[in-house]
């Protein structure tokens, strides 16, 4: 029986055998190992999960040596490294392309596809970058607060946080990521969107790593923070996303951006494209807490679902 490994890796070997031509002059000149393909990855665990998953496809799938740099860095970190062919893939999500690389963008798009080809376009038309199929799950940034505090305040949406604070003393601290607290998408975009900038700048804000959050949240040590949708403590503490009522919050799907090497090797292609389509959002929380709560290896994770995907 033909599996899916054996289709991937038909088809690569044929679409290899017609640009080697092109490649052989390269490695006399150069002595470099022309067929390694370098992964790289954020610092977060969804990041190394994720890049783990096109590791192992690509292992399995092609010939080609695969070197593993997954958490090398942030996003801007990852994207210099592909853009200077120090690395050749990560994945990037959509919301933080459109958000946090130029050309400068004020306009949210919160239509999922439609934010995906924009981002596709830019990248391939100001960078040179090819971004692959994306996954569907939407990794964004949330406001999370206790159910009772919420019950106790009829607080539901970020419309009514916001009327809440200009009325009304928090018990607590808001808790807040380094980065959100600082980015355009995070919480000073949030509080001139939803127009209490006034109200916010007497807060009680605090930053703390998005891992340690939903603990502080859960104990009442703060009466808000940030959090991401798919983080698997959100269940794992009963804790509550406040609706993003203005839809402020662009959608943030991940999706393997790489630089040339998809047109040297274009045997990578198909292997990667199938990957993210496969990852609801349910599958992806199932797989975060494997590694986040349970404290499995992101490697064999990432390996065992692939397995079970018939991804290899």
């Amino acid at each position: 029986m033909t599996t899916r490994r054996d289709f991937l890796k038909y088809g690569g070997a044929t679409a290899a055998t017609a640009g080697m031509g092109a490649t052989a002059g390269c490695t006399a000149v150069l002595g470099a190992d022309t067929d390694a393909v370098t992964v790289s990855s954020q610092r977060f665990p969804e990041g190394v999960l994720l890049s783990y998953m096109a590791i192992e496809s690509l292992r399995k799938n092609t010939d080609l040596s695969v070197v593993d740099e997954t958490s090398l860095g942030g996003d801007p970190m990852n994207f210099r490294a592909v853009r200077s062919d120090e690395t050749d893939l990560f994945w990037l999500y959509t919301g933080t392309a459109w958000a946090l690389f130029p050309p400068k963008r004020d306009k949210i798009i919160s239509k999922p596809r439609k934010l995906y080809r924009k981002v596709k376009q830019s990248m391939q038309r100001n960078y040179g970058l090819t971004m692959l199929n994306p996954a569907p799950f939407n990794n964004t940034y949330a406001l999370i607060a206790e159910p009772k505090w919420m019950e106790k305040t009829g607080v539901k949406t970020i419309s009514d946080f916001a009327k809440y604070v200009k009325n009304n003393q928090l018990s607590g601290p808001v808790v807040l990521g380094i980065s959100f607290s600082q980015r355009d998408d995070g919480w000073p975009g949030m509080v001139k969107r939803y127009g209490f900038e006034k109200a916010a700048s007497s807060l009680d804000t605090r930053t703390a790593s998005s891992s340690l959050t939903y603990q502080i949240i859960n104990s009442t040590q703060a009466t808000i923070g940030m959090g991401f949708t798919t983080n698997p403590q959100l269940r794992q503490y009963d804790l509550k996303v406040l609706e993003d009522d203005k839809s402020f919050f662009p959608t943030y799907n991940p999706a393997p951006i790489t630089n040339d090497i998809v047109e040297r090797k274009p045997q990578i292609r198909e292997p990667l494209n199938a990957i993210g389509p496969t990852l609801t959002y349910e599958k992806i929380v199932r797989l975060n807490k494997k590694v986040q709560i349970e404290k499995k290896d992101p490697q064999k994770v990432a390996r065992q679902y692939l397995r079970s995907e018939g991804l290899i």
